[in-house]
């Protein structure tokens, strides 16, 4: 059949398990899927208390509701496990152990493998995502440290342990290396997570741990500069003025990079982080070529711009290693965002106001929103029919920077993110259409009603 524009969906195998493979395959090729993404995991519905709840709250996403209910419900409680046994002596490098073995009873193992055959059998590609830097039961040692020197605990977002830690470093390539022996009917892999915090104000001051240092001193970074710019902007930031504050938010950004040319370890420390993910995926690089699987498809998938500079998410630097560039657009994230980020800072400097900390943070994540009043409260992860407050447009000076940074080395196929409502999802399509990307990624299957399925046949897919 004739296929459009690139158009992949992030497809849970859970979705599989309720509706049937034929069902969800014959909406998405109506749809004009190209490309399917999942993970290898099955699960079961269990009741409220146990296991956990799904769509996940992500922090304060207690509205956030389904589209297509699962096993009939918008939001349920699952209890989920691998689809597969872990090949424990991959994982001989490293002192973490594979994920448990423990499935849900009475549940079709082979669904991850059936998705990833029937996408190619229709002409799609077929990718896997995978976590390399969540491991079940992480130590203390491998949790990043704040520049302050105490750690992080894992939060409630992510949880990465550091990505310069060799027991997570090695982890996280035998986790791949297990993946690509149970599962060789890939086109391509997903590695998420792959980058530095940025969802909390914190651990954009991550990570100081002796990994790091020992890591940076042998790649010929200036350790010493890194902690004492870096130290510098998390005491500025713990003692701030309403001038301060003020200086912040001219559109031209002006202090912001009078603070980075006139201290040299803040520089420093972007580029360490970004040399940090690009180690890793050299690292995954190598070994997919060892294994004869240099053909597979690898995405870097991360934080768009600008907190992709504190994630170490470099796309650019990433094109030797990766074919395509996937930043997200998570909408719901960045409606939360000022709040979370502003929430410490109020903590931290009590006799600022919460419309003064807003100012300076919507200002400086570019996140333009028509509320007068602003107050922490309006700042939360929305219900599904509620229009994300910064709009669609603000997004496309992002992804034109990244196109910038990759092209023509690598494609660029932004990561959607379907929870909008439906007027903000035709828009986004849209705004798609006319940016130079080379295709985009839906998150996910879930999110998709019928009527923004027929809207991405309409508008992006020309049907």
């Amino acid at each position: 059949m004739g296929k459009g524009r690139f158009t992949g969906v992030f497809l849970n195998p859970f979705f599989v398990q309720d509706e049937g493979l034929g069902p969800v395959f014959d909406r998405l090729e109506k749809m004009g899927a190209t490309a399917i993404v999942t993970h290898p995991r099955v699960a079961v519905p269990v009741e409220e208390g146990e296991g956990k709840r799904f769509p996940d709250l992500h922090g304060d996403g207690h509205r956030r509701v389904l589209a297509r209910p699962l096993w009939g419900k918008p939001a349920l409680h699952l209890k989920s496990g691998l689809s597969f046994e872990p090949n424990r002596r991959l994982f001989g490098k490293t002192p973490y152990a594979p994920p448990a073995f423990d499935p849900p009873p009475g549940v079709d193992l082979e669904i991850p493998s059936k998705i990833l055959r029937e996408a190619r059998s229709r002409g799609m590609q077929a990718h896997l995502l995978m976590h390399p830097f969540l491991p079940a039961q992480p130590r203390t040692e491998d949790l990043p440290v704040f520049v302050g020197g105490s750690r992080s605990s894992r939060g409630r977002f992510s949880g990465n342990v550091c990505l310069n830690s060799p027991a997570a470093f090695e982890y996280g390539l035998a986790m791949v290396a297990d993946i690509l022996d149970h599962f060789p009917e890939l086109d391509g892999l997903m590695p998420d997570w792959v980058e530095f915090g940025a969802y909390q104000l914190e651990s954009v001051f991550t990570c100081f741990c002796p990994h790091c240092e020992a890591e940076a001193r042998q790649s010929g970074f200036d350790w010493d500069a890194m902690k004492r710019d870096v130290g510098a902007a998390w005491d500025w930031l713990h003692a701030l003025e309403p001038g301060r504050v003020a200086s912040l938010t001219g559109a031209d950004g002006g202090a912001l990079r009078e603070a980075v040319e006139t201290r040299p370890g803040l520089a420093e420390f972007v580029r360490f982080k970004a040399h940090t993910v690009r180690r890793f995926y050299r690292a995954l690089r190598q070994m997919l070529v060892a294994r004869g699987k240099g053909d597979l498809l690898l995405t870097s998938r991360g934080w768009p711009p600008p907190w992709n500079r504190a994630s170490g998410m470099s796309y650019g630097q990433l094109t030797e290693f990766c074919q395509v560039a996937a930043p997200k657009l998570f909408t719901f994230d960045y409606c939360a965002l000022p709040r979370w980020y502003g929430e410490v800072i109020a903590k931290w400097n009590p006799g600022l106001g919460e419309r003064t900390i807003l100012d300076m943070l919507v200002a400086v994540m570019d996140l333009p929103d028509a509320i007068e009043d602003r107050s922490f409260e309006h700042y939360h992860i929305p219900a599904p029919d509620v229009p994300h407050m910064a709009g669609v447009s603000c997004y496309g000076p992002r992804i034109t920077e990244v196109a910038e940074a990759v092209r023509p080395a690598a494609r660029l196929c932004p990561f959607t993110h379907a929870y909008l409502p439906l007027p903000q999802w035709r828009e986004l399509l849209t705004m798609m259409r006319r940016l130079p990307v080379d295709g985009i990624w839906i998150q996910m299957y879930g999110y998709l009603s019928d009527d923004k399925m027929d809207a991405v046949r309409e508008i992006w897919n020309d049907a």
